[in-house]
């Protein structure tokens, strides 16, 4: 019988030189901070000998495009290559060097894609799809130089509408639960985005910042309050900049009711920084 033995979300822009270009010395102190809290949940998280780590992450327009945008995708294979591009944006330059291929657990993401047709979640999957900076700076943050646990990368569609709702993301995670519980494999979930983030989609906000409702997420994450994350509307998500909140969701569905402890909160004004470790039984 499988079990999460391990789930953590945190911010995935985890580059100090990109934070000190942006918002100076004190945004490389805070991120230098935030991935040191970050490492030790990756401590933590080898420690427990997983066998498979599914992340769940959102794609910025690299894996795909407006000529197909999935709600929710699964990345199928026994491999999978880092993004690569001659003009890549600062923080997927933070790939380089970084190893170009990853090893998948296929079994277990066949079997999200199949047992979701029969909960019916029509997931879309991918044989080819290449992971950017949502998946590998927290990844190698967590690892350093050990050597990678095979992955599950899913794809949530944090910005493009219409996107899923939290209430469907977390839905997704009680499917992913009771895939995992039917496993013979332990598990570990990431979840990966930054809270109170306006993207370059919406340029008119970029810069601003919603710290009152990042303490109330987190609240409600610390005391297991999950009923409410349900109810959540995109409305709401789109006023305070939560859009990659909806990855933390489907963790939160994975791994409820466990409670979580808040590792590193930071407020950079353009995007708060965060790194949260659920305790898992």
């Amino acid at each position: 019988m499988g079990k999460i033995v391990a789930a953590a979300a945190m911010s995935h822009v985890l580059d100090p030189e990109y934070y000190q270009d942006a918002c100076g010395l004190s945004g490389r102190r805070k991120v230098e901070a935030c991935m040191a809290e970050v490492r030790k949940i990756g401590e933590n998280f080898l420690a427990r000998r997983p066998d498979a780590l599914i992340v769940v992450a959102d794609d910025h327009i690299n894996a795909f495009s407006f000529n197909a945008v999935p709600a929710m995708c699964v990345r199928i294979g026994r491999y999978v290559h880092r993004l690569d591009q001659e003009d890549a944006e600062a923080f997927d330059r933070a790939l380089d060097g970084m190893p170009e291929r990853y090893a998948l657990h296929e079994e277990l993401a066949m079997r999200i894609l199949e047992d979701g047709l029969a909960a019916g979640f029509d997931l879309t999957q991918s044989w080819e799809a290449p992971i950017d900076h949502a998946f590998l700076s927290p990844v190698m943050t967590m690892h350093g130089a050990r050597p990678v646990t095979p992955l599950v990368p899913i794809w949530i569609n944090c910005f493009i509408a219409p996107q899923p709702t939290p209430g469907r993301c977390f839905a997704l995670g009680r499917h992913i639960a009771q895939v995992v519980a039917k496993s013979p494999w332990n598990v570990g979930i990431i979840a990966t985005g930054g809270l109170s983030h306006f993207p370059e989609l919406l340029v008119s906000r970029v810069g601003e910042a919603d710290v009152v409702f990042d303490g109330k997420l987190l609240h409600w994450l610390e005391q297991g309050e999950h009923e409410p994350l349900q109810t959540l509307t995109m409305a709401e998500l789109h006023k305070t900049g939560e859009h990659e909140f909806l990855n933390w969701m489907v963790l939160i569905g994975a791994i409820t009711p466990a409670r979580a402890d808040v590792r590193y909160f930071g407020e950079l004004g353009r995007i708060d920084l965060a790194a949260v470790e659920w305790r898992i039984a």
